[in-house]
């Protein structure tokens, strides 16, 4: 599994293939993005990944403008999920949605919602507009791992 975080962030593994090398990779993987400001929860998301033990490739962002930046590139490759914390700096999560839905290159990926408190109110508006699946963040990696399977595995 490669793992890179871009632009502002913090890179979690300092072992990273060159940017083209991934996107080489990607191509026949599934790619998972995660727009999340707390690097603590990228490495906790990563450890449940690893432990799914299947391909996929992971990008990291800590913010929703550095998602935009990378996704606005020409060839880029288009992820398959995006996990999105809703308490996000500067654009919220709602707007962040918005404007990557707004992306040539953001071809359709399933987005789920993973943030720490969800009201009710709010998981139903998500649930009711394009977002996949709301989550709400754990501190158990089992359990973490056993969600992301079934979100990323499902048929």
């Amino acid at each position: 599994m490669n793992v890179r975080g871009h632009q502002n962030q913090a890179q979690i593994f300092a072992k990273c293939p060159p940017l083209n090398l991934l996107l080489t990779a990607m191509e026949n993987k599934t790619l998972l993005v995660m727009i999340d400001d707390d690097t603590d929860e990228h490495e906790i998301f990563n450890m449940a990944i690893e432990d799914i033990n299947q391909p996929m490739d992971c990008l990291y962002f800590t913010d929703c403008e550095s998602a935009i930046a990378y996704f606005s590139q020409p060839g880029v490759t288009p992820p398959s999920h995006v996990f999105m914390d809703l308490k996000l700096p500067r654009l919220q999560g709602d707007q962040c949605l918005e404007k990557l839905q707004q992306l040539r290159q953001f071809d359709h990926p399933f987005l789920v919602i993973y943030s720490s408190s969800i009201s009710d109110e709010m998981q139903q508006k998500l649930l009711n507009s394009e977002i996949g699946q709301v989550i709400q963040k754990t501190d158990s990696i089992p359990e973490l791992t056993e969600t992301i399977r079934q979100v990323v595995l499902m048929p």
